[in-house]
């Protein structure tokens, strides 16, 4: 095992996490009260870079601050940077995002340098908040998307040099679908332990206590009814990919290699920033100038709206209310946010014909995309249709008093529900900046 410390970065298309697990045995904790975080969710860094030229020269700016800049003279705003960076075709990424930014850099060079300031950024202001300490003694491992032909190790270990980060020993990238799924499973829990060695044999080293780490009521209870292998399917809606990651454990223990279960994964090129494009097409052409003069952070509150069937209203080019989002408008995106979810459907099928080759017997829905509601019902009434298989919903209310009742065998204590809802928004959010950090990856 290499890292003692480590930080892990989930570099979302929209939002960035960070979270970090200070020793072998302590758990994984999302970094909070950050102060490049949204005012909605504070540990949501906005993956917002905005690049201002003035009479004093360029400065940059990252995070909420960048989100809040309006477009203007001398204003540049790099949004969906990501993708231009680990899609496998770049030049495609143009189209999909036509409102989500002000500027177009002209090559891959280009958005590694937004890249480079960003992780500068995100740095240099971690060092100055309360976890300085933490950032000064930990190596930092990132999260990316799983996308054939792309050297993500390569290419986030470059920017992370160049913005003064101290890359971990061993993996410098893990990707998202594994990440999540970790954190899915472990919430954040990390145990290891020293193998009894035989005598006169050197003593092993720290090895994965995995059944330290899984659930009693959840996971971990379902592999020993099982016999043979234990399939589950993390879905993961994101800004720029959708990944999913299957995890089949060997539920006989009967092999030496049961505590690292077998992770098939791969990540596709459908987010929400395509969503979002296709909302946008759908309105006039009134409706997308007001749009354009949003800031970042002012669509985001905006859509929030729109995408629950709330009608919203902007300022025209000549300062009069314009109403979108009602009557046919809102017919128009309902029918968008259902084509997305049918097509989040169609993806998750090929790549359980691709390659899947175990059993199937849970699937849970994770990611900011989860987050928007006709989306996740769609998605989750689709999972539901197999009766074999079991959802797990952590959006679902009653999920944290139905799975503390069986800890306590039927006694639940209010405060716990609570905090488990809590924590259950914070990995459909967060969940793999903490199974970045996990142990599991050491």
């Amino acid at each position: 095992m290499k890292n003692r410390r480590l930080l892990s970065i989930d570099l979302g298309s929209a939002y960035t996490k960070v979270a970090i697990r200070r020793d072998w045995n302590a758990g994984s904790d999302l970094l909070r009260d950050l102060p490049l975080a949204s005012d909605e969710v504070d540990f949501c860094v906005p993956s917002v870079v905005a690049r201002i030229e003035g009479q004093g020269g360029t400065r940059w700016t990252i995070g909420a601050a960048a989100g809040a800049q309006a477009p203007g003279e001398g204003v540049s705003i790099f949004r969906y940077w990501k993708a231009r960076l680990f899609s496998s075709t770049p030049l495609a990424q143009v189209s999909r995002d036509q409102m989500g930014q002000s500027s177009e850099a002209r090559s891959t060079e280009d958005y590694e340098q937004v890249a480079i300031q960003f992780f500068r950024g995100l740095r240099e202001n971690l060092e100055r908040s309360a976890y300085g300490d933490d950032i000064a003694s930990s190596a930092v491992r990132v999260c990316v998307p799983r996308i054939d032909g792309v050297d993500a190790d390569g290419r986030i270990g470059g920017i992370l040099d160049a913005a003064g980060w101290r890359a971990a020993g061993g993996r410098v990238t893990v990707y998202e679908p594994e990440s999540n799924a970790c954190g899915m499973f472990t919430r954040g829990r990390n145990a290891t332990w020293y193998p009894p060695a035989p005598s006169f044999t050197p003593r092993a080293g720290r090895s994965l206590h995995l059944m330290k780490m899984l659930e009693p009521e959840g996971l971990l209870q379902a592999l020993r009814r099982m016999e043979g292998s234990f399939g589950v399917l993390v879905i993961d809606i994101g800004g720029f990919t959708t990944d999913f990651g299957y995890v089949q454990f060997d539920t006989s223990f009967s092999s030496n290699d049961w505590h690292r279960p077998t992770i098939v994964q791969q990540s596709y090129e459908l987010g929400i920033r395509e969503l979002d494009q296709a909302v946008y097409d759908s309105l006039d052409e009134d409706a997308q100038h007001a749009i354009r003069q949003l800031s970042p952070s002012e669509w985001d509150a905006v859509k929030v709206d729109l995408y629950r069937g709330v009608p919203v209203t902007l300022g025209d080019a000549r300062g009069r209310p314009l109403r979108i989002g009602s009557g046919e408008g809102a017919e128009r995106t309902a029918e968008a946010l259902r084509r997305f979810a049918e097509r989040v459907i169609t993806v998750r099928d090929a790549f359980i014909r691709d390659h899947v080759r175990g059993p199937i017997n849970a699937q849970t829905l994770t990611g900011g995309g989860s987050m928007i509601d006709p989306v996740r019902t769609a998605v989750v009434q689709a999972l539901s249709a197999d009766e074999q298989v079991q959802v797990f919903d952590l959006l679902d209310e009653q999920e944290p008093r139905r799975t503390l009742s069986l800890r306590g065998g039927g006694y639940v204590d209010e405060r716990e529900v609570e905090a488990r809802a809590r924590r259950n928004q914070e990995l459909v959010r967060g969940g793999s900046a903490i199974g970045g950090s996990s142990v599991f990856f050491e």
